[in-house]
């Protein structure tokens, strides 16, 4: 089974107030191109370079969201972060334990700081150290987690259908504490 993040939690303020100016910019270059045919080499350079921010834009807020995931199959876990350069499989010998918390509630297990990673309103993908002072490979959207133990880095993991993703990791990777 795959579970990622919605679409619907990437678009934030921050994404449509940079769409506008970008749309802004590509909307001022197409008038200066129709109105001025004397700055249409300006027209056109403010047009390639409103088209780079848009799809900059585009593949921060919606493609590296829907990109990213973790797969579960029978004793397998496979995390695709490529914000936090993290694409790897682990089997259930590598889990030690896994339990699910809150971090409003157990503050030990709140992220403190970025290492490498992105944070989008509540979507934070990536590597990250905890106020524990862990550092650890992090795919949430929301408050509920489920902290992985690995004979690597830990895993803090909330994706959507949270309670579906607990269910079938206890069933086919590793029994929740």
């Amino acid at each position: 089974m795959n579970y990622s993040v919605s679409l619907l939690s990437s678009f934030n303020p921050l994404f449509l107030a940079l769409l506008a100016i970008a749309g802004l910019l590509l909307g001022k270059a197409i008038y200066t191109y129709k109105a001025f045919p004397e700055l249409r080499g300006k027209a056109i350079k403010e047009m390639v370079i409103g088209g780079f921010l848009t799809l900059l834009i585009i593949g921060l807020f919606i493609v590296i969201p829907l990109i990213s995931g973790i797969s579960i199959n029978k004793n397998e876990l496979s995390l695709r972060l490529p914000t936090g350069f993290t694409f790897e499989i682990l089997n259930g010998a590598e889990i030690l334990s896994a339990k699910v918390v809150d971090l409003e509630a157990q503050p030990e297990y709140a992220i403190a700081s970025k290492v490498v990673g992105t944070e989008i309103h509540n979507y934070q993908e990536g590597i990250f150290k905890l106020e524990s002072g862990a550092e650890t490979k992090v795919f949430l959207n929301g408050k509920k987690a489920l902290y992985v133990e690995t004979t690597g880095k830990p895993l803090l993991l909330g994706p959507d259908y949270f309670d579906n993703f607990i269910k079938d990791f206890s069933e086919n990777i590793k029994p929740l504490e």
